[in-house]
């Protein structure tokens, strides 16, 4: 049946003609003098109101030289709570949902002139008093010569929502990351003052313990009983092993605040410059000392050589009781990762308490055996760390070990 006139909605072009939109917002309606059939315009009609009717974007019709709602789809009055006659015959700016005319009004201009507008985020404001954010887009479409816009609106709602509270999650980050940042800057001005102590409050009464000690031995040795003698040495011992531990404690929790001071490095020359300061180590002993291959990388210098003096000087004084000793020293490339190394056949350690390597004032072996604080692996750790990469150790019982390491890929060369 035709439509009623009254109830369709339509636009009127300049010659009189009513181009309906009241079936087919988009899609040409023809008159009776076209040539295309009344059963091609019906399927054709069909095709395109269910996808209107059925859409799950709104969908806007207006009149491009009015800014008229012409035609609106369910889903855009389900979503905004409006009736269909509150939006049929209103200017788009007028409808209660925008609640800024002007600049609407100039949007609607900028539409007209380039046939195209977008709003990525658009406040709507539905019948109930909600507000909801929506994507809009308008596009201009010619039909039978008149110019039709259609505008597709999306609820965005749930989207922004998610947004907005990753925003405020990474905010709420950030401003952790603030706090926690003062608060390690409050522990380091602690630890400075925790190491002005130590280094000046604690190593006072050491040098009195120690030197009176002495005094006592040179003055009045010779009257003391052999067992007297023994105490004042156990004492200067005690004294002077608590003094190494200060210094290691010292060094260790600096390495932690000292600026890096990257730069290409040969890693050779290390390792020589490392030897050289480990020549007592050496001493009258037979060590086959085998220098590999070695990746040149990029670091703090001083950094690394101390890496490489703690690792060398494990090995060195763990092949001690070695009538001939076998220290290796090299890298190989893993998955395009250079690794270093030291191996040795010394006296190896327990892989069940590997755990234990890198914890300061932690060791493996006895302190009569083989001398030390317990310190020298944690700070290659501390260092290796600090340089992006990550150490680890291998060994078997009286079979010797074997300690590697990386530094950060980017940094290698």
């Amino acid at each position: 049946m035709p439509n009623d006139p009254s109830s369709d909605p339509a636009l009127e072009k300049s010659d009189g003609r009513r181009i309906s939109l009241g079936e087919r917002p988009i899609a040409a309606m023809t008159d009776g003098n076209e040539s295309r059939t009344s059963a091609e315009l019906n399927a054709s009609e069909l095709r395109y109101r269910r996808l209107f009717e059925t859409a799950k974007d709104g969908i806007l019709i207006l009149d491009a030289e009015t800014g008229m709602v012409v035609d609106v789809n369910p889903f855009l009055i389900t979503l905004l709570g409006f009736s269909r006659e509150q939006f049929l015959g209103k200017a788009i700016w007028e409808l209660g949902f925008f609640k800024d005319i002007a600049a609407n009004e100039d949007k609607f201009a900028e539409l007209r002139e380039k046939g195209y507008a977008r709003y990525e985020h658009l406040p709507f404001e539905t019948s109930d008093g909600r507000r909801i954010a929506v994507e809009f887009v308008s596009n201009v479409y010619l039909v039978e010569g008149a110019k039709v816009i259609q505008c597709n609106v999306r609820d965005i709602s749930a989207r922004r929502q998610a947004e907005e509270a990753l925003s405020r999650l990474h905010a709420e980050l950030e401003d952790r990351v603030i706090r926690r940042t003062a608060e390690l800057e409050a522990a380091n001005r602690e630890l400075e003052a925790f190491s002005y102590s130590v280094s000046h409050d604690l190593r006072a009464p050491l040098r009195a313990v120690d030197g009176f000690s002495q005094a006592v031995l040179e003055s009045y040795g010779a009257l003391l009983p052999d067992e007297g003698r023994d105490q004042l040495l156990t004492i200067r011992k005690g004294a002077q092993k608590m003094g190494r531990l200060i210094d290691d404690l010292l060094a260790f929790s600096r390495l932690g605040r000292a600026p890096l001071k990257k730069q290409p490095v040969d890693t050779g020359d290390l390792v020589r410059s490392a030897l050289a300061e480990l020549e007592s180590q050496q001493a009258g002993r037979q060590i086959d000392l085998r220098i590999g291959e070695l990746a040149g990388c990029e670091g703090d210098p001083a950094l690394l050589k101390q890496v490489w003096i703690n690792l060398l000087s494990n090995a060195l004084k763990y092949t001690r009781k070695r009538e001939q000793a076998v220290v290796e020293i090299g890298s190989v490339q893993t998955n395009g990762t250079d690794v270093f190394f030291v191996r040795d056949n010394g006296t190896g350690f327990d892989v069940r308490y590997a755990d234990k390597l890198f914890g300061v004032f932690q060791r493996l072996h006895r302190a009569e055996d083989y001398e030390g604080t317990g310190v020298g692996l944690a700070i290659v750790q501390r260092i290796v760390h600090r340089h992006g990469g990550r150490v680890w150790g291998d060994a078997t019982v009286d079979h010797g070990a074997a300690f590697h390491f990386t530094l950060e890929k980017e940094v290698q060369r």
